[in-house]
């Protein structure tokens, strides 16, 4: 399994993210404490050098995995749901530039989540899924033509207005009838709303497309109380844990450096 370690040049000091600041200087810190890749939470596609950033990664034998988006909708209000039609296009075009950027740092995945926005009336859920679907539509076709995958996130109600369980969340995933739309799990997430966190890493074999380590206080692996010897064989059972992508994206607590060595210290004893 590929090891990789969130970084970012834009999140707040209170995000779920271990690294922060320069990407390059990151890019080296995390390949000094032992991770294969990093996963990159950006604002905005246009705002970085990937070629820079590709070019770097490749010297140090590190892999750029995914791309997070979530800053685009928190810093810059893009949502795919957004009840102008103008707005979706343009937040449409921000994942499509975030799915080229993919391409050309060697074949990122882009992680989904936040970017569908809010749901203004509990009983409009099966509605606003059908109209993120169709505004997702040109990013899918985006991600096939880059070859880089479209992993949709399954996150909790406190964070989230619908998507919140692996089962709905693949559900929504299988509506697209392509390889390049995959789920996305994350402990922290899965530990709040899946019944049982085995069956839900089971049911998502072969369209699981990207894997959060996360304990259950949103601190490194071993801070809570996740089971992630039981997660971990039940990835190498679906046949994901062997060429898959481990993402650590977790609180720097006590600091960034310390929860990265911990939690990949942590995971590290489970891997074969």
């Amino acid at each position: 399994m590929i090891m990789s370690l969130a970084i970012s040049d834009c999140v707040g000091p209170g995000s779920p993210c271990p690294l922060k600041g320069n990407l390059l200087q990151c890019i080296d810190h995390a390949k000094r404490l032992g991770y294969d890749g990093v996963e990159l939470h950006m604002r905005n596609a246009k705002l970085n050098d990937y070629y820079e950033i590709a070019d770097y990664a490749a010297r140090l034998d590190m892999k750029v995995t995914t791309i997070g988006t979530g800053m685009a909708c928190y810093a810059d209000g893009h949502y795919m749901t957004n009840p102008d039609k103008e707005a979706r296009k343009e937040a449409a075009q921000v994942l499509i530039d975030f799915l080229e950027a993919g391409k050309i740092v060697g074949g990122a995945a882009v992680m989904f989540g936040l970017m569908k926005g809010p749901l203004p009336d509990p009983r409009l859920r099966e509605q606003y899924k059908d109209i993120l679907y169709e505004s997702l539509l040109p990013v899918v076709d985006a991600a096939e033509k880059f070859g880089c995958d479209l992993t949709i996130e399954a996150i909790n109600r406190f964070q989230a207005d619908y998507l919140w369980t692996a089962d709905e969340t693949l559900d929504f995933v299988n509506r697209f009838k392509s390889d390049r739309v995959t789920v996305h799990l994350d402990t922290f997430h899965m530990n709040i709303e899946d019944k049982d966190m085995e069956r839900a890493i089971r049911i998502c074999k072969g369209k699981l497309g990207h894997f959060h380590f996360s304990d259950s206080d949103r601190c490194y692996p071993g801070h809570g109380h996740v089971d992630f010897k039981m997660c971990m064989d039940t990835l190498y059972d679906i046949g994901y844990a062997q060429n898959g992508i481990g993402g650590h994206e977790y609180n720097a607590d006590p600091d960034g450096v310390t929860a990265a060595v911990k939690g990949l210290q942590h995971i590290q004893q489970y891997l074969r």
